[in-house]
């Protein structure tokens, strides 16, 4: 399933491209476990999809740094408090 940034209620477009970017990271994360459950995989093949799997995860390490996490804690407070209502 693709991640569509349009289909996501955030303001902020840059906000938006990086979740989408984050779904995408973590769907490739999932691809990689699941290929490392195989039980027929050389040692090869499992080497070169532990080298993915470190790739991904320094991309998603670099990807959720504070600035990310700030963008989502300023939508975050650009929400309207549902206990005001």
């Amino acid at each position: 399933m693709q991640i569509s940034s349009r289909s996501l209620p955030i303001a902020s477009s840059t906000l938006r491209t990086l979740i989408t970017e984050l779904g995408s990271e973590c769907q490739n994360v999932t691809a990689l476990i699941y290929q490392l459950q195989s039980p027929h995989l050389s040692a090869r093949q499992q080497a070169e999809i532990l080298a993915e799997l470190l790739s991904a995860t320094i991309h998603l390490n670099v990807h959720c740094g504070d600035d990310f996490q700030e963008l989502i804690a300023e939508e975050m407070e650009k929400l309207p408090d549902d206990d005001e209502q």
